[in-house]
């Protein structure tokens, strides 16, 4: 459920130091040195392997930041085992380099593998060398969410029903909510998640654990107002998304939690990006200015990121800057000054001397709003010639014009 992805998207340490700056000499101690680890490792050699990690880093040779996460990487191409006996030997060695750099390998490696495991050690190191530190919190509250979710799963207290954002695509997680009777306490889950965010304000990784497990304990207002706050500020969009969950209104009527959606992800599934757009042409008297704006660059930015052929966008295109031109002709120009030039290419001359279809149409629309066309230009004869019934009605539809 939440190991496999979770184990991956954390490490202790991230890559800090630009390997372009790294002197020879460093780079050849380091490869030297996990070159040996390897070897007494898969000899099962554990304690050397221990003692050549431990005189290195007392050396001052090597920072542990600079040799930990090839390091781990070296040894994970053995086997678990053989990573969880070196891990389990070198955490006491390890704690002023700095502390929790073993243990939360260590939680990780039990965490690809066995849940209770992964438990059992992340519960005594929070409670131990990691108590001040977020990543023990925080993973503590995920995993006991976890495990209460399997116990729940195996009982005949589970049902479909029960989930939180069941209703939505845009949940992430898959925590049952309600009173359920079982060894793991979502109340506790919630207490330390709630510490980590104390700990580690900045940190927005266990944001949406947080906020899963506030709604299944039925404290929904509040893990609104938390992602309210987050989202206020720094524009995350899995914040923005499970905001959407939240709230019961169908996503495509959250006008500007849409917009900041679209923004955020010019690749947003079809479903969300036509429902909505349609949904504010049918409303068009009812929006501001700011939202008409947005929403013409929004399109803009889906035909220069996605499939030129792609007919919905230009159909909205077309609808956009026909409207525009007779209503905001400004937002037209500040969106089109920089892009005229070589928004050309997408209106090359014979693909309106061809055949006609739908795509083509709007296009034509398009390039006629867009664009001082010549006389005899063939978007004339695409506009004026035959057309099928729904081509025609949305020609006339949007008053589209030579003058």
């Amino acid at each position: 459920m939440f190991g496999n992805t979770i184990s991956k998207k954390i490490r202790p340490f991230p890559v800090e130091r630009d390997e372009r700056r790294v002197s020879p000499h460093v780079r050849d101690i380091r490869l030297k040195v996990l070159s040996d680890i390897d070897a007494y490792i898969r000899q099962r050699e554990y304690g050397k392997a221990s003692s050549l990690l431990q005189t290195i880093l007392n050396t001052g040779a090597i920072q542990v930041k600079e040799i930990w996460n090839p390091l781990v990487a070296v040894i994970r191409a053995q086997d678990h085992t053989a990573l969880g006996v070196f891990l389990d030997l070198i955490i006491t060695e390890t704690r002023a380099h700095p502390p929790f750099a073993a243990s939360m390998e260590r939680f990780f490696v039990a965490l690809d593998s066995n849940y209770d495991d992964a438990y059992a050690i992340i519960l005594a190191f929070s409670t131990d060398t990691g108590s001040k530190l977020a990543m023990a919190h925080g993973f503590l509250g995920i995993i006991i969410a976890c495990l209460r979710e399997l116990e729940v799963r195996r009982t005949n207290a589970f049902t479909a029903c029960a989930h939180v954002f069941k209703h939505s695509e845009f949940a992430q997680f898959a925590i049952s909510g309600g009173e359920q009777k079982t060894k793991y306490s979502l109340t506790n889950a919630e207490r330390h998640l709630e510490r980590a965010l104390e700990l580690d304000p900045e940190c927005d990784f266990f944001v949406p654990f947080h906020a899963q497990v506030l709604v299944a304990l039925g404290k929904t207002e509040h893990a609104t107002h938390m992602l309210e706050q987050r989202y206020i500020k720094d524009k995350n969009i899995v914040v923005l998304r499970m905001l959407m969950s939240l709230d019961p209104r169908d996503v495509v009527e959250q006008t500007d939690r849409m917009l900041d959606y679209l923004e955020l992800d010019p690749f947003a599934l079809e479903k969300y990006f036509i429902g909505f757009i349609t949904r504010c042409i049918d409303h068009w008297a009812q929006l501001s200015i700011e939202t008409i704006s947005r929403l013409f660059l929004i399109i803009i930015d889906r035909i220069e990121r996605g499939d030129p052929l792609e007919t919905d966008k230009w159909k909205y295109m077309a609808h956009f800057t026909s409207q525009l031109r007779t209503d905001y002709p400004h937002v037209v120009g500040s969106a089109m000054d920089e892009r005229v030039q070589w928004w050309h290419m997408y209106f090359d001359w014979p693909q309106f001397t061809g055949t006609v279809n739908d795509l083509v149409v709007y296009k034509a629309v398009c390039a006629l709003q867009l664009f001082d066309l010549e006389q005899g230009h063939p978007v004339y004869n695409v506009l004026s010639g035959e057309l099928t019934d729904n081509q025609a009605t949305f020609v006339n539809s949007i008053q589209t014009s030579t003058d």
